[in-house]
């Protein structure tokens, strides 16, 4: 047997023609041995450039306020988006020791105004409703009900635009949901990381609501009643949140509304309040969920609008199923026991036949948890 010696002796004296050929790298090797480590690196660059400003822009809140009034139209709505992002950073990370900014009071005051005097302005144009809309959306962030309140009720009037009222509408559903889950002990338990209360824990039906702006209330009463259907699926939401007797009868007669979604609204807020009386209504609405569309083409459809109505039915009904078996869930404890039989019945069917396999999944997790 040859020693190592030996071997390393016989490997060093191998002739040129025997050892592997030496080839060039790649450009797929190239890319992965420096392109794709450079990019990673400028990327975290970037994230600690914009993580670095957004700190920065932190400490200017003031200026951005101060040009909330400036003359110049482009320099008002970049000081309005820069508030209302650092609003939503707030939101995300709250500050612990300083005032946030939701209640600050300057911050509110020029939020609130910049909208009340583009709500009035005489000469809206196109390029103003999306500010409109932007600025009801933030005013959901502040905490000041007398101020953002009847700024809101004005956005919510049926002579403004049908988006800017959409945005007033769920900025009011936001902020009297808050004073909803406060009241009823479910915010302490997010806090605490406890179990969310039952609803027989909860303290309802709410006897006053969670908001008492008239202005809000008459706009609210009127939404429900709307010629929109959105207008009307909107309303609905924000008087489930808003509670309390009035809203509670509001929400009773929508569950005979000529829109789906707008009855699914009323019965989940209804739900929401402890009331026994939209069982029938969720009922109905399972049921019909599983239904298939009926489509009726106008002469000049084509085969790609079919496909997106069905698209459209199939992301609704499997909406409105979703939030009607989380009522049901909340409910069950105090459903009776002939509505119960009948609620089984087509939870199973949901299980087994619904066209959306995570309305199925929903329907199966929730059969388990009433057996």
């Amino acid at each position: 047997m040859a020693s190592e010696t030996d071997q390393i002796s016989a490997n060093a004296g191998a002739r040129p023609e025997e050892l592997p050929p030496v080839k060039p790298p790649s450009a797929g090797f190239i890319v992965q041995l420096f392109l794709i480590p450079a990019l990673i690196v400028m990327a975290i660059v970037a994230v600690w450039a914009l993580f670095g400003k957004l700190a920065d822009s932190d400490n200017d809140w003031k200026q951005l306020a101060t040009e909330l009034g400036s003359s110049n139209e482009h320099r008002r709505w970049r000081a309005a988006e820069g508030l209302a992002q650092l609003l939503r950073n707030e939101q995300l990370a709250p500050p612990k020791d300083d005032q946030g900014l939701a209640t600050n009071p300057v911050v509110i005051e020029s939020l609130t105004k910049m909208l009340s005097e583009s709500l009035a302005s005489t000469t809206i144009t196109d390029a103003d409703i999306p500010h409109q809309e932007f600025l009801a959306r933030t005013l959901a962030i502040l905490d000041d009900d007398k101020k953002t309140l009847p700024v809101l009720a004005e956005g919510m009037k049926d002579s403004q635009n049908i988006e800017v009222r959409k945005s007033s509408l769920m900025a009011v559903a936001s902020i009297a949901g808050r004073h909803f889950d406060r009241v009823t002990g479910y915010s302490d338990a997010i806090a605490r990381k406890e179990p969310v209360p039952p609803l027989s824990e909860r303290n309802l039906p709410l006897t006053s609501p969670t908001i008492s702006d008239a202005a809000v209330l008459e706009q609210l009463r009127r939404s429900a009643q709307d010629s929109s259907p959105v207008v009307r699926q909107l309303a609905g939401f924000a008087l489930g949140n808003v509670s309390g007797p009035e809203s509670l009868a509001q929400l009773k007669v929508m569950l005979n509304d000529g829109n789906r979604q707008a009855q699914a609204n009323a019965a989940v807020g209804l739900a929401r309040n402890g009331s026994n009386e939209c069982v029938p209504a969720l009922i109905r609405l399972l049921k019909e969920s599983m239904k298939p569309l009926v489509y009726q083409p106008e002469p000049d459809a084509t085969p790609q609008d079919a496909q997106q109505a069905e698209a459209r039915y199939q992301i609704e009904e499997s909406q409105i199923a979703r939030n009607c078996l989380k009522a049901v869930e909340e409910l069950w404890p105090q459903i009776g026991a002939d509505e119960r039989t009948e609620l089984r019945s087509v939870i199973g069917q949901i299980k087994d036949e619904f066209f959306s396999p995570n309305v199925r999944q929903q329907a199966g997790e929730l059969l388990k948890s009433i057996e």
